[in-house]
């Protein structure tokens, strides 16, 4: 039987509405699904990824994702202390000059010291006309504020600080009295995005940010761009683009430098006062991340889809066939409640799996969601979700646009992908409606979509069949 086009407007209309909200309840709080794209991975360790993004004509920016909640850490290095600058802090603490060291020089004992050692890179801003130098603002190291820095009438109303615990870090405003009363054991102290530290130059730029990676409302990963030209709003960007939800710039220009593996990532010969030391976690025998992964694809109601999700062993341990399966927890989507390995996975190998679908007999946004287990026992550290947007018959010459639209959306990291779907599906329902019946414009979506076919139905006998 022929559908009748204002039965199907208004079946999406409600679809969309019943299904938004337990949509955005089930992505609540979802991490970013993945890096940009255009940054590679380079190294990688429990805890701890590098990233690099290479321009034509220009010079890399590299990128440090440190994930504290897996023991990876950050740890605030510095020269010797020369001179106490007992009572000449910016508080009224101390105030010492430290001897400046070139990054090398940092990382050397940082390695000897600690095994899992896996980059060093510049950090507070300072005196740069003196050896011993002065640290710009507050420093604080173990439990104790080394430096309150001399900085105190400098931007004002522009001063940070990155406070550090071993699980979870934020970013606040900074203080006299902030510093004084942070539990946190580590602090280094810098300036908002927006300062203007030669903001529009093609300069270094060293910045930090935080993020809740999981979800689970802790700032558990740390982030780190170090890049030899950047302006400071394209820096602060892309650490956005990581998923930061708040930066602090670090000292730039000359100072900005990473070395990973003694190897220099972003050389600079300038001597500094202190450094950031970054650590690898402890690797667990079973563990997992999502390398690439059929999403957000759009479907044309009544159609089947091929799923592909591909898997890396993060772990140290092999995964075995018969024992590691990924188990579904919502909608196995015509796949079975258990996928089994088709392979053995050695530790950073990949595994692949794949299936077709059912046919989508409805409009809607829809979740698949999935666990890798070894036996009973869950060791994705987070659901993975596979998410699938079904459109009506009606907007099958609208499915390249909406992907083209969601492409855009993930490479700006929206928060609220869903609901900007869905405002899409709407509007492009509302334009039809708008051909047909130009008053409905002024109208809410479903109130159009009601009004009109009550019309529809006074002036004809027709009765449409439930799609």
């Amino acid at each position: 039987m022929e559908r009748n086009p204002f039965f199907a407007l208004l079946a999406l209309l409600t679809a969309l509405f019943a299904l938004s909200l337990s949509t955005l309840s089930a992505q609540a709080g979802a991490a970013p699904a993945t890096p940009p794209p255009d940054f590679v991975l380079m190294n990688s360790a429990p805890g701890v990824d590098l990233y690099r993004k290479d321009y034509t004509g220009g010079t890399p920016d590299y990128v440090l994702v440190v994930d504290l909640s897996k023991e990876a850490g950050v740890h605030l290095l510095h020269g010797n202390v020369m001179d106490a600058g007992a009572g000449a802090g910016a508080y009224g603490g101390n105030n010492p000059t430290l001897s400046r060291q070139s990054l090398q020089q940092f990382w050397d004992p940082f390695a000897a010291a600690v095994p899992d050692a896996f980059c060093v890179i510049n950090g507070a801003f300072f005196a740069t006309d003196a050896d011993p130098a002065a640290l710009a603002f507050p420093l604080k190291v173990d439990g104790q504020i080394l430096s309150e820095g001399y900085g105190r009438d400098d931007f004002p109303d522009q001063k940070r600080m990155l406070e550090l615990w071993s699980d979870q870090a934020r970013i606040t405003t900074l203080s006299g009295e902030a510093l004084a009363a942070s539990d946190a054991p580590d602090i280094l102290a810098g300036l908002s995005e927006d300062a203007n530290k030669d903001s529009s130059s093609l300069i270094g730029r060293t910045f930090a940010g935080v993020d809740d990676a999981d979800g689970n409302g802790s700032l558990e990963t740390v982030l780190f761009i170090s890049s030899k030209t950047s302006r400071a709003a394209e820096a602060a960007g892309v650490l956005r683009s990581f998923g930061a939800d708040d930066v602090i710039m670090l000292d730039g220009g000359d100072s900005a430098q990473m070395m990973c593996d003694n190897q220099p990532q972003v050389y600079s010969g300038r001597p500094i006062p202190q450094a950031v030391g970054i650590t690898a976690g402890k690797q667990a025998a079973y563990s997992m991340k999502v390398l690439r992964q059929t999403d957000w694809a759009v479907v044309v109601e009544g159609k089947t889809l091929d799923i592909e999700l591909t898997l890396t062993n993060t772990g140290s341990e092999p995964w075995r066939m018969g024992e590691v399966a990924l188990l579904n927890q919502r909608n196995d989507w015509g796949a079975g409640e258990r996928l089994g390995l088709p392979v053995d996975v050695a530790p950073g190998a990949n595994v692949t799996f794949g299936w077709t679908t059912p046919p989508f007999e409805k409009t809607g946004v829809f979740i698949s969601q999935w666990q890798l287990a070894r036996g009973t026992q869950i060791f994705s550290d987070k659901p993975i979700l596979i998410n699938v947007i079904a459109i009506p018959p009606e907007l099958e010459d609208k499915k390249a646009e909406l992907e083209s639209k969601i492409r855009e959306w993930a490479r700006q990291q929206v928060d609220d992908m869903e609901q900007m779907i869905m405002d899409w599906i709407q509007a492009q329902v509302r334009r039809g409606l708008e051909q047909v019946c130009p008053f409905g414009a002024a109208l809410p979506g479903v109130v159009i979509a009601g009004e009109v076919w009550k019309a529809r139905r006074k002036k004809s006998a027709i009765k449409a069949e439930t799609p």
